[in-house]
């Protein structure tokens, strides 16, 4: 009888260790899960920023390029580059 009751006890560690070890398994690999998380979320916000800054960048030098393109700037740097309006009869319309 005494075999029997050693290989049950024997038995009950193995599974105790098992267990212990299982939960140990599943602990770390929550821990990792939720570092992932965290991590990921960082880089969210990160990308967030850039993409409101790179927006803000955009408005401005979409609005640079209005004031550099306008009529007036243009008519008012045309003399500086010998620019006149076209004489008559250079103009040709085609239909």
């Amino acid at each position: 009888m005494k075999r029997r009751s050693k290989s049950r006890s024997g038995r009950s560690w193995l599974i105790a260790v098992l267990l212990a070890s299982a939960a140990v398994v599943f602990g770390f690999t929550l821990l990792m899960v939720r570092l992932e998380v965290t991590q990921e979320g960082y880089r969210i916000s990160a990308l967030r920023t850039e993409v409101e800054k790179l927006q803000q960048d955009n408005q401005r030098l979409r609005l640079e390029a209005a004031e550099l393109s306008s009529y007036q700037r243009l008519r008012s740097l045309a003399p500086k580059y010998g620019l006149r309006p076209p004489a008559p009869g250079q103009v040709v319309m085609m239909r």
